[in-house]
């Protein structure tokens, strides 16, 4: 018995390795390329959303500080079209004051009376003398021997008032042209902050979408928005407040 037991082989043990399981390794692969699509989008997303937040931020203080240049511009207008309204009043107070000499000299004169003449002559208006000396010398003579027309045509006839007004004028159309145009600037940032706030849009819904399709359609649409709105804004001039 014992004899039997010792010369029975012993059955060979199974060291046979499993079969690989390919199903398994090919479904953790889609998964993995899953996921680094969605964080493909999400890297994607999370960049413009950080640019375009900045720049909206940016442009809608570039707005408020070109709606003050504004506001400066426009006060400054104002100012000087007063200014060039008081100048205009006296140069006006100026003219009838020479006009209402003008006149009570040549009735002096057609009368005869040289004094009553001399006495207003000596007190003409500097600005006027220099006309009137012109107008005697220049102006021919009618048939009495008084000049024809008036100092009033002379080139010489010049107000330092009405100058100084068609000066402030040109400053006030200047100041005005100058609002126009800070205006017309911050219009142009406002319009940065509505096409980032539209990529802000675009990219923060990116990611809510199962298609991959979608999604960087989304993203796509987003990044043009961004980089036009980056164009318009760095085109723009800037205006620092320090």
């Amino acid at each position: 018995m014992m004899a039997a037991m010792e010369t029975t082989p012993e059955a060979p043990a199974d060291h046979a390795a499993p079969a690989p399981d390919h199903a398994a390794d090919q479904s953790f692969a889609r998964t993995a390329r899953g996921l680094w699509q969605d964080e493909r989008v999400e890297i994607v997303a999370a960049i413009l959303l950080s640019l375009a937040t900045v720049l909206a931020a940016w442009g809608a203080y570039q707005a408020t500080r070109w709606s003050g240049e504004q506001a400066d511009a426009y006060a400054e207008s104002a100012a000087l079209r007063a200014a060039a309204g008081r100048q205009a009043a006296i140069a006006s107070r100026q003219i009838q004051i020479d006009v209402t000499a003008f006149l009570s000299w040549a009735q002096a004169k057609a009368t005869d009376d040289d004094r009553l003449a001399d006495f207003l002559r000596a007190r003409f208006r500097p600005e006027f003398v220099l006309a009137f000396d012109s107008w005697v010398a220049d102006a021919p003579p009618d048939a009495d021997g008084f000049p024809t027309g008036t100092p009033f045509g002379e080139t010489d006839y010049t107000l330092a008032a009405q100058a100084q007004a068609d000066d402030l004028n040109a400053q006030a159309d200047a100041a005005l042209a100058e609002a126009r145009y800070d205006n017309q600037v911050s219009d142009n940032f406002v319009l940065t902050a509505v096409l980032f706030a539209s990529v802000l849009f675009f990219a923060g819904t990116a990611a809510k979408f199962r298609p991959q399709w979608i999604r960087w359609t989304m993203i796509g649409v987003a990044l043009i928005v961004f980089v036009i709105g980056a164009l318009v804004e760095f085109t723009l001039p800037q205006s620092i407040g320090f």
